[in-house]
């Protein structure tokens, strides 16, 4: 038989996860950037942030279709500007491979929404990547 003994820790200090005001421009540092193919299969990249003022703060991500031939010229566009604006604000060189390793911890701007997670929680989300204050 285990037996796992939490006796002395203290578990009764913890605290709620908290989202940031909607409309307020947030430093935040980049945990990871996440890629696959959605239910339609179309490739995206998914960049992961935390608060770097608030470590309260859920963590949250950015869902980012990458451009594609089949997209009409205003979705590609879109496509092409959120990722131009996301490596801009967090220093991303795009004229070679992301190497996420070396990415990771970056810190840069955005000005934050809230939307729901899958389990319809309030979380942040990125309405605009911007260059700083």
């Amino acid at each position: 038989m285990s037996i796992i003994d939490l006796t002395n820790m203290a578990m009764d200090d913890t605290f709620e996860s908290t989202i940031l005001p909607k409309g307020e421009e947030a430093k935040l540092r980049l945990l990871n950037i996440a890629d696959g193919t959605d239910k339609n299969g179309n490739s995206y990249m998914m960049p992961f942030f935390e608060s770097v003022e608030d470590p309260y703060c859920k963590e949250f991500g950015d869902y980012m279709p990458l451009p594609r031939e089949d997209m009409n010229p205003k979705e590609l566009n879109s496509a092409k500007n959120r990722i131009n604006s996301f490596c801009t604000a967090f220093n991303i060189d795009l004229s070679q491979p992301i190497n996420i390793d070396n990415v990771r911890n970056n810190e840069g701007w955005a000005i934050l929404g809230v939307g729901k997670d899958q389990d319809e929680q309030p979380v942040n989300r990125i309405n605009k990547y911007v260059t700083g204050q």
